[in-house]
């Protein structure tokens, strides 16, 4: 038996709750959703919405009417209170009411789109390269984030209801769960009162930088030399028995900090490590790096995600199929496994009327 099984969601989306909604549904809930306007991405709208009920946005009072009868209500209505739903929710249910802002901040009703979210958060002003403009997370980052968010609280009130036996209502503002995830810059301007930004591909650590990403003969790895000795040892070693090492053989590691580190010193070994990857494939480096302890990880591109053997094996895509069109496509699945299963195969149903959901359920 699933997690929530028997538990029943009506999810009013409109970007801000459909991940939550789909996590949700992975959690073995009942998910009714009603898309609160016409999909504007097919390839979200199949991610997204895939095993959902879609329901036409039609009919209000059937809408309401099952507000009233569901145990949790994700109410996502960016752009306005369409269906009112604050009075017609059950005092059992617990309620979600996600908006782009607080209601009590200086952007209240104000709309809002996962590239100004991405903007305001901050996320924006740290991502990218320092001489270049800031740069957007690709595909709608923002409003997963704040899925997650919506997903956490109605779990979160569902075990409140568990305990106290009373329905729950929250407010979420979007803009604080895409912040969430800039931790690091609102703590450290709260902390020191030092505004972060863009580094690109370095990791600034006390007085120098360290590269991240790597070119190497097909493709890119991520790795940095960090204050770890056995694995810069062990990096080295390989490197010594290709033949393929200079200075960096003779460092005691043991007896630096990388981090207080002259940057025009680290530029010389960053050099060499630079020439090594280039000369090896990333299948290669990625071996070196389990059987030695590296810290060394391969950068996939899509292709090679949707062709993994180690992906396939653990599930994670699904073969949904698209009713509108009669496609079917692979799309990321199972967000949980609590065991050994085989990927089910998933639709994406064409919408129906609320009111004939609502009058088939009290069949």
């Amino acid at each position: 038996m699933s997690m929530l099984s028997g538990v029943r969601v009506l999810e009013i989306a409109d970007g801000l709750t459909d991940f939550g909604g789909r996590m949700l549904a992975e959690l073995g809930a009942e998910v009714a959703v009603v898309l609160a306007a016409s999909p504007q991405e097919k390839a979200r709208d199949l991610a997204w919405h895939h095993g959902k009920v879609r329901l036409f946005a039609d009919d209000g009072a059937a809408i309401r009417k099952l507000a009233g009868e569901v145990d949790i209500v994700l109410d996502g209505q960016r752009l306005g209170d369409r269906f009112a739903l604050a009075d017609a929710v059950s005092p059992r249910a617990i309620y979600v009411r996600v908006a782009p802002f607080s209601a009590e901040g200086p952007y209240a009703g104000r709309p809002a789109t996962d590239l100004t979210l991405f903007a305001l958060s901050g996320l924006m002003h740290v991502t990218g390269e320092p001489q270049e403009p800031p740069l957007k997370f690709p595909g709608q980052q923002a409003y997963a984030l704040t899925g997650i968010q919506a997903a956490t609280v109605a779990l979160m009130g569902l075990h409140a209801r568990r305990k106290t036996g009373k329905g729950q209502a929250a407010d979420l503002s979007a803009l604080q769960s895409a912040t969430l995830a800039n931790y690091r810059e609102a703590v450290m301007y709260e902390w020191t009162g030092r505004i972060g930004r863009r580094q690109g591909n370095m990791l600034v650590r006390g007085k120098s930088g360290v590269r991240q990403i790597w070119p190497c003969k097909d493709g890119y790895v991520t790795w940095s030399m960090i204050d770890n000795p056995s694995m810069m040892r062990a990096v080295v070693a390989v490197m010594t028995e290709q033949g393929e090492t200079g200075e960096v053989a003779s460092i005691d590691w043991d007896a630096i900090l990388v981090a207080d580190t002259p940057q025009e010193t680290i530029e010389v070994w960053q050099a060499e490590f630079e020439r090594f990857f280039a000369r090896h494939t990333r299948a290669q480096l990625g071996q070196w790096s389990l059987e030695r302890g590296w810290g060394l990880s391969v950068i996939l591109d899509p292709d090679d995600v949707r062709s993994s053997e180690q992906l396939k094996a653990r599930g994670l895509f699904v073969s949904v199929l698209d009713e509108e069109t009669g496609a079917r496509v692979e799309v990321p699945g199972p967000l949980f496994h609590s065991a050994v299963m085989e990927a089910p195969s998933r639709v994406l149903a064409a919408p129906i009327p609320a009111s004939r959901y609502v009058a088939e359920r009290q069949r």
